[in-house]
């Protein structure tokens, strides 16, 4: 036998040997504090407030959730002190939601925070992400009563649903992603507690690091339509075409979009076509009664147009005013520009941009108006 095949039996045999020495470390299940929802709130520029809500399974404890609240600098660090004040070893692979408040999210690294839970092995990238109005720690410690834990709770309440489709489920991928990406800007949801139910009220448009503004669930509608979602969620609207007031409610939306640029960085020009369809569920103005004729229901259908067309125009001249592209216009033009695309031309296109929206829209029927 060769000198060097022994060498390696050798090797293969120590190492063999030491790892059978070795004491196998078990955790007992019942021992880890799995953590559901990470909630952070500003303090200062170099301290935050880490609250963690871990679920508890056993049939025989108080409470279905321990909540516990910590000042730190690290996320690492706060994690070590919260393991200090529970009787469990704190681990992350159940992380369901992450809350930042809006504090935060305006005067703090949020990218840092996020950033750090993206390389962590334990996390994975479907953790939702929200912006909380006030204190996340508040929403932690909230009395739910018709919910079983708060982690559940947040979870479902971000998941992705017909009637809240102008909410971007924005997970841990998806803002990586975004922030990443030299033609988009992350946008997260916002939630606020009202009594003893969080809703969702609104989205975050984010630049860099920093939240600069938030915008309403129609506003927020636009960015879904103009991305090319194309079921939506129930769009009310106020018209105001023809010296009217007319309040209505189209419901079971489906929407098709279609963008063309002139390809011009110095003269930009986009021109957008948007086809929505669905039913008129609710409407109030002085056509409730005279809606039962092809020509009156094409008249209204005209009056939503001028209507959208007017919102969505107002929508992208505010994002233009923040130099923010939540919807992604720059993309149109990004795809014909030979060579390294960059934030700045982003910046440089939105500033210049002239847009021309023509919407389309089709009532197939009038629900129960009729």
């Amino acid at each position: 036998m060769s000198r060097k095949l022994l060498s390696i039996m050798g090797f293969i045999t120590i190492t063999f040997l030491v790892g059978c020495s070795s004491p196998e470390l078990k955790v007992p299940l019942e021992d880890f504090g799995m953590v559901g929802v990470l909630a952070f709130d500003y303090i200062d520029e170099d301290t935050t407030k880490l609250t963690v809500a871990i679920p508890q399974f056993m049939p025989d404890v108080e409470q279905n959730t321990q909540i516990f609240t910590v000042h730190t600098d690290l996320v690492s660090d706060g994690i070590l002190e919260v393991e200090k004040l529970s009787d469990k070893k704190i681990v992350l692979n159940q992380l369901r939601v992450v809350l930042i408040n809006e504090e935060y999210a305006r005067k703090g690294d949020v990218q840092r925070i996020i950033k750090h839970l993206y390389r962590s092995a334990e996390v994975g990238n479907k953790v939702y992400l929200a912006i909380v109005k006030d204190s996340g720690e508040d929403i932690l410690k909230g009395d739910y009563p018709d919910k079983p834990n708060i982690d559940f709770y947040l979870n479902d309440l971000l998941q992705p649903s017909i009637n809240t489709a102008f909410n971007p489920n924005t997970n841990i991928h998806d803002f990586i992603y975004t922030l990443t990406n030299p033609v988009l800007d992350p946008i997260i949801p916002v939630l606020a507690k009202k009594d003893d139910k969080v809703e969702i009220k609104g989205v975050a448009l984010f630049k860099d690091k920093n939240m600069y503004d938030m915008i309403t669930p129609e506003e927020a509608l636009v960015i879904q339509a103009l991305q090319g979602k194309k079921e939506l969620s129930p769009l009310p609207l106020e018209l105001n075409q023809n010296n009217t007031k007319d309040k209505i409610l189209l419901d079971l939306i489906q929407s098709k979009v279609k963008m063309k640029s002139n390809k011009d960085l110095q003269s930009p020009k986009l021109a957008i076509s948007l086809k929505i369809k669905g039913t008129l569920s609710e409407y109030k103005g002085k056509r409730e009664n005279n809606l039962d004729t092809p020509d009156k229901l094409s008249q209204l259908e005209h009056d939503i147009d001028k209507q959208l067309e007017q919102e969505i125009q107002q929508f992208i001249e505010k994002t233009q005013k923040l130099e923010i592209d939540p919807i992604g216009l720059s993309e149109n033009f990004r795809m014909y520009y030979k060579g390294k695309w960059n934030n700045e031309l982003t910046d440089k296109v939105v500033r210049k941009l002239e847009v021309d929206i023509h919407v389309e829209t089709s009532i197939i029927s009038t629900g129960t108006l009729k």
